[in-house]
């Protein structure tokens, strides 16, 4: 089965991104796409530890911190 690697939250001019690329998550909160987004890049080890759990529930919720967290574990493991 494919990794699941990308989520968003889409809203009229707001814009929340969480992908994983390599051993990091990264948070993009765009509010207006002309201009560069808020952004927080976490290492597994940080976000494992808590670190973006609470911008990541406030902006997508708590399903997707756990599918996130799920498929983090998920990759860690196979390291």
């Amino acid at each position: 089965m494919k990794e699941k690697r990308y989520w968003q939250n889409s809203e009229p001019y707001h814009l929340v991104e969480v992908l994983i690329e390599g051993n990091n998550v990264i948070f993009k909160d765009w509010f207006d796409s002309g201009k560069d987004p808020n952004r927080n890049d976490w290492s597994f080890k940080e976000f494992l530890s808590g670190k973006g759990k609470e911008e990541i529930i406030y902006q997508l919720g708590d399903r997707v911190y756990f599918e996130i967290l799920g498929e983090v574990k998920k990759i860690q493991s196979r390291e």
